[in-house]
């Protein structure tokens, strides 16, 4: 057994971006999603296919979704310290004729079992803590080539249970994902998407306690086929993310002043030089290579500064008549070997 706030600190610091994520809660909300997506180093605000786009940019439901589609991930984000803290991840999306696409997803991550002991280390009992989060996702096209999107989602976080002097660590919230995306932009059929994710109240554990805000994300990209013919396709896609959140105040037993979501769209960016806000944004890029649409090699690069990640993934797929198999390995921390990511897809 071990204590729950190490695996808790472990998650956050070594399972997805960092930055100002460390002010957050939820860090597992910017995971990167589908195996696909964490072969192409998690750059795939463009990319996002299917049921996919639920998560990645609600936009894309109007444009990169025919029919309908299925699509789950499991994978364990700390596997070097632990082998019961696991994700899930399944989304489900469908186009409806002359409205756009409509989906939604469900996330659900387990840290495994813990100990409640008293100040003396005496045993009260055992629980297992998880948090999860249930959207849904709507994207319509407002011409041939741009497209908008919104989602919303319920987060609940079941950390522990109420045992004596220890208080209980339950809280509930919502949140907002718009996004835009844009296609045949330019040479190689340029395609272009922006999303802003997770804006929200903050989450409190307690009454009267602390807020804790959670990983407001401004996403944005581009992708484009540098070549593509009845065979062949070579795709590259290039991706920043910057986690917002402005957190001010509160030493000691103080309670934090945090600016709430939509003041600290800006204002998250004050906090240092902007070129210096760039520089500790993260930083995605992947590339995809398919073979008649059948067989698929990935590879990509992460560089999150904050997050002491600097490192390249990697990844394959097959795809026959819809139905999709892809494996992804992804980094944790500098010196720590890659996170294997598996999902699976149907198309129909």
């Amino acid at each position: 057994m071990r204590a729950i706030v190490l695996i808790l600190l472990a998650v956050m610091l070594f399972a997805g971006p960092a930055g100002a994520q460390s002010e957050a809660v939820t860090p597992w909300l910017l995971f990167s999603m589908g195996a696909r997506a964490s072969g192409m180093g998690g750059a795939h605000i463009t990319e996002a296919h299917g049921a996919d786009g639920v998560y990645w940019n609600p936009a894309n439901l109007a444009f990169n979704l025919q029919g309908k589609s299925i699509t789950g991930m499991h994978f364990s984000p700390v596997p070097d310290l632990t082998d019961d803290v696991y994700f899930e991840y399944a989304s489900y999306a469908e186009q409806v004729e002359d409205w756009g696409g409509i989906g939604g997803n469900f996330m659900f991550l387990t840290y495994g079992e813990s100990e409640a002991t008293d100040a003396s280390g005496i045993r009260l009992a055992t629980f297992t803590s998880w948090e999860m989060a249930l959207g849904l996702g709507y994207g319509t096209p407002i011409t041939e080539r741009f497209a908008v999107g919104a989602g919303v989602k319920l987060i609940h976080s079941n950390l522990s249970p109420e045992f004596n002097d220890l208080q209980e660590g339950k809280g509930t919230t919502w949140a907002v994902d718009v996004g835009v995306a844009g296609r045949d932009l330019g040479p190689f059929g340029l395609r272009w998407g922006l999303a802003i994710q997770n804006m929200g109240p903050s989450l409190k554990f307690v009454d009267n306690g602390s807020p804790n805000p959670l990983p407001l994300n401004f996403k944005t990209g581009i992708g484009f086929d540098p070549y593509r013919d009845e065979t062949h396709r070579f795709t590259v896609a290039l991706e920043m993310n910057k986690v917002l959140v402005r957190q001010r105040g509160g030493t000691g037993t103080e309670v934090f002043d945090v600016d709430p979501a939509w003041k600290a769209i800006v204002t998250a960016w004050q906090d240092e030089s902007f070129g210096e806000e760039l520089e500790d944004a993260i930083y995605n890029i992947g590339v995809e290579y398919g073979f008649t649409e059948f067989i698929f090699l990935r590879s990509g690069w992460v560089q999150d500064k904050s997050g002491d990640i600097t490192d390249y993934t990697y990844g394959i797929g097959f795809d026959y008549q819809g139905l999709r198999f892809d494996y992804a390995g992804y980094p944790q921390a500098t010196g720590l070997d890659n996170v294997n990511r598996f999902s699976l897809t149907y198309d129909f």
